[in-house]
């Protein structure tokens, strides 16, 4: 790879949309692997899903891979470091929305924080596909705006009678 390649205003995107590709798969992989518990076993009156909020929080952990697309905070092309900050910020988004959904949804139980997984997964799978979905849409406005000098207004003077 040459280094024009590396600083192209769309390698944040590209970044974003691979770790996506790659962490959703992992992170669903990982949620297989909790372990369930009934209500009934850990004190709590319903349900058949429960998992330790712990084990959630630890299964959602590849979304950490998106923030890499901060890296081309440091590129000399502003229009890459412009893509670098709408990447980052859906990253993060990408992050914050699951855990803040995790940790609104716990329920206190025998000593620690419990998540009815029947109910969350289906909210959480689909809050992942929103967001892979929001930054592809984020990279095609921005597609259309990079480098379009032609969108950009005339100054005043440009106008005037001579």
């Amino acid at each position: 790879m040459t280094r024009e390649l590396l600083h192209r205003w769309y390698m944040p995107f590209l970044w974003l949309t691979l770790a996506s590709l790659v962490s959703l798969p992992m992170a669903i992989y990982l949620e297989h692997g909790m372990t369930l518990r009934t209500g009934s076993a850990i004190g709590l009156a319903y349900g058949s899903g429960w998992v330790a909020r712990s084990e959630l929080l630890a299964a959602l952990m590849p979304y950490l891979l998106n923030l890499a697309a901060a890296a081309w905070f440091f590129s000399e092309n502003g229009s890459t470091r412009w893509a670098a900050f709408w990447a980052t910020l859906v990253a993060v988004a990408r992050i914050i929305a699951p855990v803040a959904l995790a940790q609104l949804s716990s329920v206190p139980a025998a000593g620690a924080h419990y998540v009815d997984w029947n109910a969350v997964r289906y909210v959480l799978w689909f809050q992942d596909v929103e967001m892979f979905l929001f930054g592809i849409g984020l990279w095609a406005i921005f597609a259309r705006f990079v480098g379009n000098g032609a969108s950009a207004p005339a100054p005043a003077g440009y106008y005037a009678e001579a």
